[in-house]
């Protein structure tokens, strides 16, 4: 058994595999870079969640722009997730387990505007892909850097099947304690993430990871959701386009992972605090 294997926790003559402990998921990210959760989301959610994708992604496919970095050329995208259908975010912001490591890893102990019980980091970016072309290896901590403190951390909802056929992650275990840009050698040795509709993948944005050619002629659908410690800037506006429909329909603990606790004050004479509580989500 590999260190990619041993947090599958798989039980082995049992129909579905044994849930990873939070204790066990938490443990495994700090050594390895990652853990993988089998079965977090029932098979309802994850068809729902599919058939919206699909549809997103053809209702926005011709409008997305064309200039776009390297490792998203080629892909298919949904953008903006939070946007599109409150659905998303129920799905990813209502996952005890991803709540619970999320908060262990980014949470600002500091931050006392917000009950500590809940998430005081936010997420930076929320998208579906599936991807065709072998994604090369890179980190989305944006610099490499050591020690222990997490700044940027990914799930990802898998919806479709992913195995050696139709393409998955691989990662390099341990790569997120390296302090080092990536080396594309290091992908003949990477561990691939062999990984079921309804499964759960969180990793450490530092560790270094990409993904195998998918040979199928279909998709492999995932939401990936990106998160990071409160002051750290999101990747679109996101305060500033989430419908009001949608907003109206949030808890002030969803409202504040996407950002409404932690918006800039237009100058001195609106505020000058930087970390604000629910008391201040009143929509800008």
């Amino acid at each position: 058994m590999t260190d990619g294997d041993a947090v599958l926790m798989e039980n082995e003559g049992a129909e579905t595999p044994l849930r990873l402990p939070i204790h066990q998921a938490i443990a495994s990210i700090e050594r390895d870079g990652y853990c993988h959760i089998p079965g977090v989301f029932d098979e309802r959610r994850i068809r729902r969640a599919l058939e919206l994708t699909r549809r997103w992604y053809d209702r926005t496919k011709d409008r997305q722009t064309r200039d776009v970095p390297a490792l998203a050329r080629n892909d298919h995208f949904v953008w903006n997730l939070q946007n599109k259908d409150v659905f998303f975010i129920e799905l990813l912001l209502s996952c005890d387990i991803l709540e619970s490591i999320l908060k262990h890893f980014l949470n600002d102990p500091w931050f006392k505007q917000i009950p500590a019980e809940d998430p005081n980091y936010i997420i930076r970016n929320y998208m579906a892909r599936s991807s065709h072309a072998r994604l090369p290896m890179h980190i989305d901590s944006l610099v490499p850097y050591t020690g222990d403190h997490v700044f940027v951390m990914q799930a990802s909802i898998i919806l479709e099947d992913q195995d050696r056929v139709n393409g998955c992650t691989v990662v390099v275990p341990g790569s997120h304690r390296s302090g080092a840009f990536v080396d594309q050698s290091a992908f003949e040795k990477a561990v691939p993430l062999v990984s079921r509709a309804g499964d759960l993948i969180v990793w450490d944005s530092r560790i270094w990871h990409g993904a195998t050619e998918n040979r199928s002629g279909g998709t492999r659908w995932a939401l990936i959701g990106t998160f990071v410690r409160w002051w750290i800037k999101q990747g679109f506006n996101i305060t500033g386009n989430l419908p009001e429909r949608i907003y109206a329909g949030l808890s002030d603990k969803q409202r504040a992972v996407l950002g409404f606790c932690s918006i800039p004050h237009e100058d001195e004479t609106r505020g000058i605090d930087m970390k604000r509580g629910y008391a201040s989500l009143e929509r800008p």
